[in-house]
């Protein structure tokens, strides 16, 4: 499974917070039979075949589960907010497949009902004296830090696993997930509970993971991701002026500016974390004033959204930022460089990517500062 989208801010997993997941691509195949190739790659390889069997019989309930997003019953049990918003999502998708160029294939056409959870749970772990993320590789995808689970007590007992052998780790709830192209998603309950400025932005970063993944490649994945989301969602409503409230609009506005100082935290606090790692003190030492330097952290990261359930206690935390924010600056700077709109980004990320590993490590140490 491979994560994305996910609110870190307040708490991990064994708490509340969102995320997102993600499966490997490939061609349109019958719905119940990607699960089952996945298992027989797993095995003619010799990784994880149990977990990816768990995992294709999550898939396989969401699939069977689902419901037409047109069911008249469907439509009748949503209240009006509900409905205005799925009236919406076709010009989404229209928008994402004429404007960014996105491949939608027939995905956010039906419905899946997640009940009062989240739709699965993603684990993220971190060497406990570097900011070093686990990787867990799997057939097609590559290498990813972080493992998604359908169920919440799989995700605590891997996480268990990892502390136990010395890791720091966290877990964390999904929000929302990408299968990369191997089914069509459906829309998630949990989704119309969002502004309609959240759901545009979270369908077109789903969206994004459907139309470009790179094997291995985990910041720039979910960075690019992000990056469409938010620059796609500003282009949507300067086409549908309207088409939310100005409240909405500045609410989100303030909500990426929150998500922005936060990062700024996150920066520094990586800073300080890896200042006192490099240092040449005991173990001990290090590891004491890591929880002084992660609670004065906790403090500041309270008082920006004034909450007291956010706590920042392990370097799980920090990769998992950086998973999704260390590559957006350089993805504004490209960006600008091929012409300042974002569909000219996914073409110059797709072909460099296609022309293999090292011309796309040019293309990001080129625009790196």
């Amino acid at each position: 499974m491979k994560p994305r989208k996910t609110y870190w801010r307040a708490t991990s997993a064994e708490g509340k917070t969102r995320q997102t997941v993600e499966l490997p691509r490939r061609g349109r195949l019958a719905m119940a039979l990607p699960p089952l190739l996945l298992v027989l790659a797993t095995f003619l390889c010799g990784c994880g075949g149990p977990y990816i069997f768990q995992q294709g019989l999550g898939q396989f309930n969401i699939t069977m589960n689902r419901v037409a997003l047109s069911d008249t019953a469907l439509l009748a049990s949503f209240d009006e907010d509900q409905r205005i918003k799925v009236d919406w999502i076709p010009r989404i998708i229209e928008f994402a497949r004429n404007e960014l160029g996105l491949e939608t294939g027939d995905s956010y056409t039906s419905y899946f009902d997640t009940g009062d959870g989240p739709v699965s749970y993603t684990v993220v772990a971190s060497h406990p004296l570097g900011l070093v993320p686990y990787q867990w590789c799997f057939p097609l995808i590559g290498c990813v830090p972080y493992k998604g689970f359908f169920k919440l007590d799989h995700a605590r007992d891997e996480a268990l696993t990892l502390r136990n052998a010395g890791w720091d780790a966290e877990v964390f709830p999904v929000q929302a997930y990408s299968t990369l192209g191997w089914f069509s998603d459906p829309l998630l309950s949990g989704m119309l509970d969002l502004s309609l400025p959240q759901l545009v932005e979270l369908l077109l970063h789903e969206l994004t993971h459907q139309t470009l993944y790179i094997p291995s490649r985990g910041q720039l994945n979910e960075g690019f991701a992000t990056h469409m989301g938010r620059e796609g969602t500003r282009l949507f409503f300067r086409q549908y002026p309207g088409a939310a409230s100005r409240d909405e609009l500045d609410e989100y506005q303030r909500a990426i500016d929150r998500d922005t100082q936060y990062s700024k935290l996150i920066a520094r606090l990586k800073n300080d974390l890896e200042n006192l790692y490099r240092g040449g003190t005991s173990r001990e030492h290090k590891l004491a004033r890591k929880k002084e330097i992660f609670s004065t952290a906790t403090a500041a990261a309270r008082e920006l959204f004034s909450v007291d359930t956010i706590t920042l206690s392990s370097n799980a935390r920090i990769v998992a930022t950086e998973t999704y924010h260390a590559q957006l600056a350089l993805l504004e700077r490209l960006q600008e460089k091929t012409g300042g709109h974002p569909r000219n980004l996914l073409d110059t990320l797709r072909e460099t990517s296609d022309k293999g590993s090292e011309e796309l490590e040019l293309l990001l140490e080129s625009h790196s500062p």
